[in-house]
């Protein structure tokens, strides 16, 4: 079984950059390096490391589910009701309701790299706009404005390649720049 966090601090750590990350929308954050089992980033493996408990329900690659299972106690969800979902399609996810936004599910999107087409993000966390390039497509434009018109309903995003994350609260406004 691969190893979780070797102490505490690292998972302080990556708390505070998921933290980071939703607060500043767009920011590239840099985790500590984790061994991460196959199917999943060693920043999505960190994530939910951090963020997952025996509450917590999960679906991703059926590679980590035991080693998630392990480390945290998660169990596996189906999609539409899981609370973070290794994806990447906003499709039939969990948008909370209006008396309880928050309980919109988290997708975590493993990219190669944090980079694409270039985006201009708006919104809480950020003073007028940034420029950004992203690894998003049309299809999940299209999702997220069809989300944003359900605000505060919504779904978090948390984009991962290698140790680096970018964070997309349902907040944050996404226009092709």
């Amino acid at each position: 079984m691969i190893a979780g966090f070797a102490s505490p601090a690292q998972a302080q750590n990556c708390f505070r950059g998921v933290l980071l990350a939703l607060s500043r929308p767009g920011t590239v954050v840099t985790l500590e390096m984790l061994q991460a089992p196959s199917g999943i980033s060693p920043a999505a493996a960190a994530i939910l490391l951090t963020l997952a408990d025996a509450t917590t329900g999960i679906h991703l690659p059926e590679a980590a589910h035991d080693w998630l299972k392990f480390h945290t106690g998660a169990k596996p969800a189906a999609r539409e009701a899981a609370d973070f979902v290794v994806d990447t399609s906003l499709a039939g996810l969990r948008n909370g309701t209006d008396e309880a936004p928050e309980a919109g599910a988290t997708l975590i999107i493993d990219a190669a790299e944090l980079h694409g087409p270039k985006y201009r993000l708006s919104g809480p966390g950020i003073e007028t706009h940034l420029d950004i390039c992203l690894p998003l497509d049309d299809a999940f434009l299209a999702e997220w404005r069809a989300l944003k018109r359900i605000a505060p309903r919504g779904v978090d995003v948390l984009l991962c390649a290698g140790q680096n994350i970018v964070g997309l609260p349902r907040s944050t406004n996404i226009e092709a720049s």
